[in-house]
């Protein structure tokens, strides 16, 4: 792990009227400006923030017929369903307790969970998703979703080191989906970030972590194929089982769900 070279994605411009505002970026979230020539004849990756000072947008040229996107969260049929994978891994007296999501991303499984009435501190690590990602909520205009929007606590950092600050959570969120790759049914904006090989979640400094928490749960989704026997040193209560992916629940409060 200590050789991981991880795939950042690169900043450009649509217009050169942007060139400062994406150099200033850049130069922030420590990532490589490039021309718009020579990203599209780049022969390491195409994935691109084209970066403006009215929004942010991510887009991968090497995807055919690919349009620069941003997240509309309505297009996540799941974060309002009345029932869903992820909803499930909730119980009854679950409720009033509040949950930290570790891996936070684009704040999609946050949502889903802030919908359930939760309140929610998602943490993302990566400065540039953090910003790209909470653009994105900032400027949903679903009536909807503000409810759910306005129960999460978004920050910015390292949850392993955050976490210990948040001892009144008690229940655990971990998606460890990037070993999923080029998954055909995974939507645009979920396979942009698998395409990114992030390093994976460190395990070791999480069960640390335990210790110092008063964790109750931990919902760890991760591939089909995963073989979770042993993650806390405890095998998981309950597995719930979707066509690409799985949810590993562990109880850590030794009562039955």
């Amino acid at each position: 792990m200590n050789n991981f070279t991880e795939r950042k994605p690169f900043v450009s411009y649509l217009s050169k009227n942007e060139i400062r505002f994406a150099e200033q970026f850049a130069s922030k979230h420590n990532l490589e400006l490039i021309t718009p020539r020579n990203l599209r004849i780049s022969e390491t990756h195409k994935q691109v923030i084209w970066a403006s000072a009215k929004n942010l947008a991510l887009q991968d040229l090497a995807i055919k017929n690919s349009k620069p996107f941003v997240i509309d969260y309505m297009d996540f049929k799941k974060i309002m369903a009345k029932s869903s994978l992820l909803k499930k891994c909730f119980s009854k007296k679950d409720i009033g307790r509040k949950v930290i999501d570790l891996t936070a991303g684009f704040c999609i499984d946050a949502l889903e969970i802030s919908f359930l009435g939760y309140s929610v501190t998602a943490i993302e690590k990566k400065s540039w998703l953090y910003e790209f990602t909470n653009q994105c909520m900032q400027n949903s205009k679903h009536k909807d979703l503000q409810h759910s929007i306005n129960r999460i606590d978004f920050l910015n950092g390292d949850s392993l080191d955050l976490i210990k600050k948040y001892s009144d959570h008690e229940i655990v969120y971990l998606d460890q989906m990037f070993e999923q790759k080029n998954d055909a049914r995974a939507k645009k904006e979920i396979q942009f970030l698998r395409n990114l090989d992030f390093e994976e979640f460190d395990l070791n400094r999480f069960k640390k972590s335990l210790k110092q928490n008063n964790f109750k749960k931990i919902i760890y989704k991760s591939a089909l194929h995963s073989n979770m026997s042993s993650l806390i040193n405890l095998k998981p209560s309950r597995v719930i089982k979707g066509k690409a992916f799985k949810y590993n629940i562990f109880t850590l409060d030794q009562e039955n769900e």
